[in-house]
């Protein structure tokens, strides 16, 4: 194909851009959420290639009750339309995987869960461990909140101490630099639809100035009430077709849409010099707001023209330079004709004949996801420069009246098409506008080249799998298997490498093999997570070879490696495998189980408990069953049961940050040093009021908690401790403060100090016992103190609140 010259404009001035302003910045990451099954980047290109229209005409059975539809949008309560891009499921949440509470998990806005979930997916997709990147900066958009109006709906008495942190749109961000550990900025915008873009701009900002050295920028979106959508249709946005029409002449507004999507962002310098693998560069941005105009919602063609030229000067391109613009493109008669008006004065008019700009959007395909929606377009256009392809924009027939494309130079890409080719790099851009008025615009260019690689001396490579449950060791095997299966042209050296980035958990696999059908095959087999072979032969393989070099096979180090590896031992992986690159695979496998606000069935379920006498409470008829004897959670087999509410949910072990390369000891509650018919009545009577109300406060059964188990397992934080030693206090009497939680973090030892309060209730401490010192870096599986040394050291911890108590 014969290539075009990119600028024959006539009669136009220099283009003062020669010295770029702005470092690019690399997309080295993505994740995403859409409708029709487009749970990756992946997922996405294929809804695209093979135009996909993944707009339903209604929405998810369960997603509310009643019909709301009615023709006339002038009628109360009702919307000309509820078609959307839906997802199957916005329920379901990984809260273990998270260290989150079942019952704070049911608190929290379904948005910030999917940050969560797209955060950690993007890294994999990155392959960059999250905990090695700490000045990382977090920049999200949202715009409605349906959650909060689901949860007030149940009344005020169903607030919990999580209500709060789980409404607050800023948490969204919050919540991804929390669990990730980031100390870089972290904020959510509220651009209205611009809000992602106007994110992806303040992330760029903040690398180039260097407050961070990584960003993390998305958008998230959900669509839970009815009302939402009944105020669009009264505004006069929604289409009464269900169909975003972009610059139809028929649109008569857009679909709503929901999801979301992350980048994860680096300078284009760093990241080459990492070996990060780039989806597309981005070369500048801008935002602005309208002004005082004719209307607020309406969009504004002078404030879009003014948008675009600050973004091309701060990017230092020529506009005509431009090949394909992700448009806003809402399919409203407003907004798509002052749209079409700035791009053709600013990009279209003197372009080469044959040459026009081509525009589109993925609102045709999967709605518009507002808050989310520059991110969804940031992501199609990422791939389209990275498979040199432009999808088709769907529900396109002719354009409007008052629109001449040939004279504009513009053209709506109705058809597919490969990227078109020129004597230039690949530039495409990016538009996101809110109706309040605010606007943003972003520049991207395709991805330099990558260095070669040097070719290594050997074929052999370690693969390594993990997850933190067996289940999901199972399902992440079974997708790695489909994926390669179905994408042969994977490199063994790219898969080892890829895989060997990500974070790994207490249930492993390894395996050595030459060639990606070997890989194949070892997943084709029963995956127990059982290590073959002893940790001894492993050992001893590595000692020969340092003793006598040369003596042990490649093969059999990299096979000793593995079983390291599944022992809980991180090779150094530069030593194991030669160098490969990232690429695209499967990423964790989420165990979902659903989380949402119910009514509840009991007074005690809303943190108000009961006051009772500690009599009472201690006799025997309102002590269960002592719970040494119930199984713990480490000793639970199969899938956990689904959650339907914050009152059966499933158990939370240690979040992802506290997971060590071992798998945490917890031990039965049988094996207590008293066996039960010695043990003190008040003692495990105490023991089952504490897990009863322990449960409470995580949201699990009681059967599921272990003596033993440390409450940071459980996902116990500062708002569970004060709520737990609160319901305590009411229980028993006596004065329970939040430190004591800290100080005997198991249910054993807090009913042994609770017994000891309630027997003598102003314990001194004039002469605590000594304690030996705990090692600050204990062995992972292994007790840093003895039950006895913890009961002591919290004793004395805590003697000096005892000793002014009793000075009261």
């Amino acid at each position: 194909m014969k290539k075009a010259k990119r600028r024959t404009r006539s009669q136009q001035t220099a283009f003062n851009g020669a010295a770029r302003a702005a470092e690019p910045i690399a997309v080295i990451g993505m994740s995403c959420r859409f409708a029709g099954g487009a749970d990756s980047p992946e997922a996405l290109w294929r809804l695209l290639i093979e135009e996909t229209d993944a707009v339903a005409d209604e929405p998810p059975p369960g997603r509310w009750s009643g019909d709301y539809r009615g023709s006339d949008r002038a009628a109360a309560g009702k919307t000309v339309s509820v078609a959307g891009g839906y997802l199957a499921d916005v329920a379901g949440f990984d809260a273990e995987f998270f260290g989150i509470t079942p019952r704070e998990a049911a608190d929290m806005d379904p948005q910030q869960r999917l940050a969560l979930e797209l955060a950690w997916e993007a890294f994999e997709d990155a392959a960059i461990r999250p905990d090695r990147v700490p000045r990382t900066g977090v920049y999200f958009a949202n715009k409605f909140n349906d959650y909060r109006a689901v949860k007030l709906s149940r009344g005020a008495t169903a607030i919990t101490p999580f209500t709060s942190t789980g409404d607050v749109e800023g948490v969204i961000a919050n919540r991804v630099s929390y669990f990730l550990g980031f100390d870089g900025p972290s904020m959510t915008v509220n651009a209205s639809c611009a809000g992602s873009l106007v994110a992806v701009h303040l992330a760029c900002q903040a690398l180039r100035a260097g407050e961070s050295a990584l960003a993390v920028a998305g958008g998230v979106q959900l669509n839970l009430i009815p009302e939402t959508a009944i105020g669009l249709s009264a505004l006069g946005v929604l289409s009464a077709q269900g169909r975003s029409r972009t610059f139809d002449a028929s649109a008569d507004g857009y679909a709503r849409g929901e999801g979301g999507a992350v980048v994860i962002l680096k300078p284009l310098r760093q990241a080459l010099r990492d070996g990060d693998r780039v989806y597309c560069t981005l070369l500048g941005s801008a935002t602005n707001n309208n002004g005082r105009h004719r209307s607020m919602p309406a969009s504004s063609a002078d404030g879009q023209r003014q948008l675009i030229r600050r973004a091309c000067a701060q990017a230092g391109v020529d506009p005509l330079t431009i090949d394909y613009v992700e448009a806003h493109g809402t399919g409203t008669a407003v907004g798509d004709r002052a749209e079409l008006s700035a791009l053709a004065e600013v990009y279209g008019i003197g372009r080469a004949p044959g040459s026009p700009l081509r525009v589109g959007s993925i609102k045709t395909n999967i709605g518009h996801t507002e808050a989310a929606a520059g991110m969804a377009g940031l992501v199609k256009v990422a791939l389209a420069l990275s498979h040199r392809r432009i999808p088709r924009s769907l529900h396109f027939d002719r354009a409007p009246g008052y629109f001449d494309p040939a004279s504009a130079g513009v053209r709506v890409a109705d058809t597919a098409m490969p990227w078109p080719q020129h004597d230039g790099p690949a530039r495409a851009a990016v538009s996101a506008f809110g109706f309040g008025g605010s606007n943003a615009h972003v520049i991207a260019e395709a991805a330099p080249p990558p260095d070669p690689l040097t070719a290594p001396d050997s074929s052999e490579r370690l693969v390594v799998l993990s997850a933190r449950t067996e289940t999901a060791l199972r399902a992440h095997a079974f997708r790695l298997r489909e994926h390669l299966v179905h994408n042969p042209g994977v490199l063994l050296g790219d898969l080892a490498h890829t895989l060997a980035t990500r974070r790994p958990f207490q249930h492993r696999l390894s395996v050595v093999a030459d060639d990606v059908g070997q890989v194949v095959e070892f997943l084709d087999g029963t995956v127990s997570g059982d290590v073959d072979g002893t940790e001894n032969e492993a050992l001893s393989l590595v000692l020969s070879a340092a003793l006598r070099p040369g003596t042990v096979a490649r093969r059999d180090l990299l096979t000793a490696a593995g079983m390291l590896f599944q022992r809980g031992i991180e090779p150094d992986w530069a030593a194991v495998n030669p160098p490969g690159r990232p690429i695209t695979l499967p990423t964790y496998p989420f165990q979902r189980e659903r989380h949402w606000a119910v009514a509840e069935t009991h007074a005690e379920a809303h943190g108000v408990a009961a006051r009772d006498s500690a009599a009472d409470l201690l006799s025997s008829e309102s002590v269960d069953r002592p719970v040494r004897d119930r199984a713990p959670i480490g000793q639970t087999t199969g899938a956990a049961p689904v959650v339907s509410s914050a009152q059966n949910s499933a158990p939370v072990e240690a979040g992802v940050k506290d997971s060590g390369t071992q798998p945490a000891t917890i031990e039965p509650a049988a094996a207590l040093s008293a066996p039960e018919d010695t043990a003190e009545p008040d003692t495990v009577s105490l023991a089952a009021l504490v897990t009863r109300e322990l449960a409470e406060v995580v949201g699990i059964v009681p059967d599921r908690v272990a003596v033993r188990q440390n409450f940071d397992q459980l996902g116990i934080g500062s708002v569970h401790a004060v709520e737990l030693a609160t319901r305590l206090t009411a229980r028993l009497g006596i004065d329970v403060p939040a430190a004591i939680i800290w100080g005997c973090p198991t249910v054993e030892l807090l009913a042994a100090e609770l017994s000891t309060r309630l027997t003598a209730p102003y314990p001194a401490a004039e002469h605590p016992p000594t304690t030996p010192a705990a090692d600050p870096n204990p062995a992972p599986g292994e007790e840093a103190l003895t039950i006895s040394e913890l009961v002591a050291l919290s004793r004395e911890l805590l003697g000096s609140t005892g000793t002014r108590e009793q000075s009261r």
